[in-house]
């Protein structure tokens, strides 16, 4: 006998994030319509953004908290990036000792259907991430590839 439980399992190659991307949307439609920094009223897209960057600022602020990483060189800030980005379901690619590579898309495929939106709600999740974490040596950059996620990790120049 079968009986539904409170549990959920799911099981996804390579690993999708759709999960953390409904969270964003969520949080952007419970928040919409307060004001900006000009004192307008934010659309739905800046909502979403926001809703991103806030997320991933906290993210990576509890990381910092809990590891006590101290001053962030642009190595040391990417070792721990990529830990965490592992930690959180993405695939992280150490492409150099100044960058670090999403080898897929944690979005897709709802990235294909809106690309725009979703690599800038992605980019926008990862800058905050980096923000939270305190790593001001390094950047989130959208850069686009095929077969990949269109942000990587940069050391700052």
């Amino acid at each position: 006998m079968y009986r539904p439980v409170d549990t959920d399992i799911r099981i996804s190659i390579p690993s999708r994030r759709h999960d953390l991307l409904a969270d964003i949307l969520l949080d952007a439609v419970l928040t919409n319509g307060r004001a900006n920094d000009d004192g307008n009223n934010e659309d739905a897209q800046h909502a979403v953004l926001r809703a991103a960057h806030e997320r991933g600022h906290q993210i990576g602020a509890d990381e910092r908290k809990r590891t006590r990483p101290g001053r962030l060189g642009a190595e040391r800030a990417l070792t721990l990036t990529e830990s965490l980005l592992h930690k959180n379901g993405f695939e992280p690619e150490r492409r150099s000792s100044t960058c670090v590579r999403l080898g897929a898309c944690p979005f897709h495929p709802l990235a294909s259907r809106a690309p725009e939106m979703v690599c800038g709600i992605n980019h926008a999740f990862l800058t905050g991430v980096l923000d939270g974490l305190g790593a001001g040596t390094v950047e989130a950059v959208l850069d686009p590839g095929a077969g990949e996620c269109c942000v990587e990790m940069r050391a700052c120049h």
